[in-house]
């Protein structure tokens, strides 16, 4: 995307959706007139214990799924398609690191521009020297770098991450979300990502929102202002707004 290019704004309001129950039971609502929308803030980070919908959100949002039932605002649009990166790498183990990052931008653009593109965010992201590697060839850290710079390659107005760093040490985290940060500078776009980690949170949202289970919505929405030094692990800010993430999470675990 143009760097100068405004956002796209997700909106939706009463927004329903429900998985079907075991055994022809009861179906499981997971939201209930529920209201989002995107603004400046970039990016958007959503937080929720284990089983408040925050996978659900982000594939409705993507439209992986399909709301029950929705109203869209005149301003925005919902949902919006867009990249996206999973927990785990999802690499085609027969394609190099070059043509598994090349791969989504055929039909996209011609095949000149698309290896040029491929190449362009393999040299930004140190991954040139890996380039016609397999995946077999690479470590957990690295194959989730090719995911994150395939998606980044991927010329879409939004990318949707769901925990992509759950699986990795913390060295390998920060070096990530680092990487992340910096292809958010290089080409602007919406982001909008999930993890269960309020330091992840802390360290790369501009907002974050945290939801309740049993349909309760939004608990808590805060736009995050902090210098970079104050988002580190363990600084007395950023540890501040975690434990206050923190909080929210526990106050509505076990309803």
């Amino acid at each position: 995307m143009d760097k100068g290019a405004l956002l796209p704004v997700i909106a939706a309001e009463r927004l329903s959706f429900s998985f079907p129950g075991r055994n022809r039971g009861a179906a499981f609502p997971v939201f209930r007139d529920f209201r989002i929308e995107t603004g400046k803030e970039n990016p958007l980070v959503i937080l929720g214990p284990s089983g408040s919908g925050k996978t659900t959100l982000l594939r409705l949002m993507a439209g992986l799924l399909t709301p029950g039932s929705i109203t869209v605002p005149a301003h925005g649009v919902f949902p919006l398609p867009g990249a996206f990166v999973f927990q785990d790498a999802r690499l085609l183990p027969w394609l190099s690191v070059f043509e598994n990052v090349m791969l989504p931008l055929r039909g996209k653009m011609d095949a000149a521009c698309a290896a040029e593109r491929s190449r362009h965010f393999l040299a930004l992201t140190g991954l040139a020297g890996l380039a016609s590697a397999r995946p077999a060839e690479l470590s957990g850290g690295q194959k989730q770098r090719v995911s994150i710079v395939r998606a980044f390659a991927y010329p879409a107005p939004v990318l949707y991450m769901d925990e992509p760093f759950q699986s990795l040490d913390l060295p390998l985290r920060l070096e990530l979300m680092d990487l992340t940060k910096n292809l958010i500078a290089e080409e602007k776009r919406l982001v909008v990502m999930v993890t269960h980690d309020p330091r992840e949170a802390v360290y790369l949202a501009a907002r974050v929102i945290v939801l309740g289970k049993n349909a309760r919505g939004i608990v808590l929405d805060e736009t995050v202002i902090l210098p970079p030094l104050a988002r580190s692990f363990g600084s007395a800010d950023g540890s501040a707004l975690a434990a206050r993430l923190f909080d929210a999470l526990s106050e509505n675990r076990l309803e």
